[in-house]
């Protein structure tokens, strides 16, 4: 058979039964005197073979590999290279369909929240909602700024996977007890409220402020793990580069505040 008549019985084009000519897969038959090159039946299973295992996951590159592992074909050590090779594209397969899984459970959540007229968020639906809540009940615009800052500071934790779930688990805790979260709301206004102050006349609120917020972080225990590791973290980027701060802060008063709210998060503290 022709070439154009070896690529429609395996299903495949001539332009890719001459890309594995190329690349060695398929050796070239012999040509007629008119020119025309002309496969055999082996020539049609080799083809085949080949396509199976592209269509399975192995590499161009690894083909001759696995096509030179047929029984009785190669020594030991040979043997043992191709079982290495198929086990760890293999791994490599699994490591993809447990990623596809979570990309799948992620648009499901997606479409369910849509469906449900909720908000899309990254963050577990009680959190996100208490965060809606909270902004949309605060009347004091700083106030405001402060809870969509925390907001979307949690939803980087969450988009970059750098909490635990039991940041989460903890945070929910924290915003779905009422005296706690009464106490959160206070504490962000006396927050919002340094804002406009000089830092220099409002240095004891300024502590007041730092102290009660670590207070309140170091009373939930998977809040504040988290919390405390990013601060040993960012502490020392934020006391040499005030710009970083600067930019979810421009209020030098609360600049202070939260440089003391890191120091005092990142220094070993009661349990």
């Amino acid at each position: 058979m022709r070439i154009g008549e070896l690529a429609h019985a395996a299903d495949t084009t001539v332009r890719a039964v001459r890309h594995y000519h190329r690349l060695g897969l398929m050796p070239e038959p012999e040509r007629t005197p008119g020119g025309y090159r002309v496969y055999t039946f082996a020539d049609l299973v080799r083809l085949l073979r080949i396509r199976w295992l592209a269509q399975s996951g192995v590499p161009l590159g690894s083909v001759a590999t696995v096509l030179g592992g047929r029984p009785g074909s190669q020594d030991a050590e040979s043997a043992s290279d191709l079982t290495a090779d198929l086990e760890s594209l293999l791994a490599v397969a699994d490591a993809e369909i447990r990623t596809l899984q979570v990309k799948r459970n992620s648009l499901a959540e997606m479409l369910r929240r849509h469906r449900n007229g909720e908000p899309l968020s990254p963050l577990p639906k009680p959190i996100a909602e208490a965060f809606d809540e909270l902004i949309a009940g605060e009347h004091d615009p700083r106030v405001r700024a402060l809870f969509e800052t925390e907001r979307d500071s949690c939803e980087m934790l969450a988009l970059t996977g750098q909490a635990p779930g039991t940041f989460f688990d903890a945070l929910h805790a924290l915003l779905d007890d009422p005296p706690r979260r009464h106490e959160v709301v206070a504490a962000y206004r006396r927050f919002g409220v340094l804002a406009g102050r000089d830092p220099r006349d409002a240095a004891d609120e300024i502590a007041a402020v730092a102290d009660g917020l670590v207070a309140l972080f170091r009373a939930v225990p998977g809040l504040v793990d988290t919390l405390e590791a990013w601060a040993t973290e960012a502490a020392p980027a934020i006391e040499s580069n005030h710009e970083a701060i600067a930019e979810m802060l421009p209020d030098p008063a609360q600049q202070a505040a939260a440089r003391g709210i890191l120091r005092r998060l990142a220094a070993p503290g009661p349990r």
